[in-house]
C-alpha cells in the first residue's frame, strides 16, 4: 500500500509541473507524388534494374594526394515504357556505404583512403561531368534531368575513383549504391 501511495505521489508531481514553451515558428512540408513512371531495361548493358560497372585497374600514383581522381568509367542506365513522365533522372540513396561527403566508401579490407565518386554526364557539353553527392536532396536540382516524352531514355552517369585522406593504397576497391528514378 504504501508504495502504491508513493507511486501515486510520484506521478501527481509530475502531472503538475509539466514545462510550458512559447511558439516560436512554423514549419510547411511540401512534396509532390506523381503517376509518373519508366521502366529500368538495362544497366551498362546488363539487362534488369541491377548492374555492375568496372572501372580500370591503375597504378596508385594517379592518386597521389587527398581529393585527386581519376579512372573516369562512364556508365548508363536503359528505360523504357515511360508514361507520364516528361523528364527523369536517377536519386542516388544514402545508406551505409556512403560516407559523410557522399561518396561510397571502399567495402573491401584494402586499398585504403579510396571511395568512389558517381558523376553526372548527361550533359555531354559540360566538360566537368558534376560530382554528385550521394544521398542529397540537392540532386533534384543539380542533376540534368533526361526528356522521356517519347517513351524511352538513356540517362549517363560516370564514376572514378576519389583519394579521400590521402594518397591511396594499393587493394581492391568494392562499393555499391542503391538508386530511384525521380521524375520532373
Amino acid at each position: 500500500m504504501k508504495k502504491l501511495l508513493i507511486a501515486a505521489a510520484v506521478m501527481a508531481a509530475f502531472a503538475g509541473g509539466s514545462a510550458q514553451a512559447a511558439s516560436t515558428g512554423v514549419i510547411e512540408f511540401n512534396g509532390l507524388l506523381t503517376e509518373s513512371t519508366c521502366n529500368v531495361d538495362s544497366v551498362n548493358g546488363t539487362a534488369g534494374a541491377d548492374g555492375e560497372v568496372t572501372l580500370p585497374p591503375l597504378d596508385i600514383s594517379t592518386l597521389p594526394a587527398q581529393d585527386s581522381t581519376a579512372g573516369d568509367t562512364a556508365f548508363t542506365i536503359e528505360l523504357s515504357g515511360c508514361t507520364n513522365a516528361s523528364t527523369v533522372a536517377a536519386y542516388f540513396q544514402a545508406d551505409t556505404q556512403v560516407n559523410t561527403n557522399g561518396r561510397l566508401t571502399n567495402t573491401t579490407t584494402n586499398g585504403a583512403n579510396v571511395t568512389l565518386q558517381l558523376l553526372d554526364y548527361a550533359d555531354a557539353a559540360d566538360s566537368n561531368n558534376n560530382a554528385i553527392t550521394i544521398g542529397s536532396d540537392a540532386q533534384s536540382n543539380s542533376t540534368e534531368f533526361v526528356d522521356a516524352t517519347s517513351g524511352v531514355a538513356t540517362l549517363k552517369y560516370g564514376v572514378r575513383y576519389f583519394a579521400e585522406n590521402g594518397a591511396a593504397t594499393a587493394g581492391t576497391v568494392t562499393s555499391s549504391v542503391v538508386y530511384a528514378l525521380m521524375y520532373k
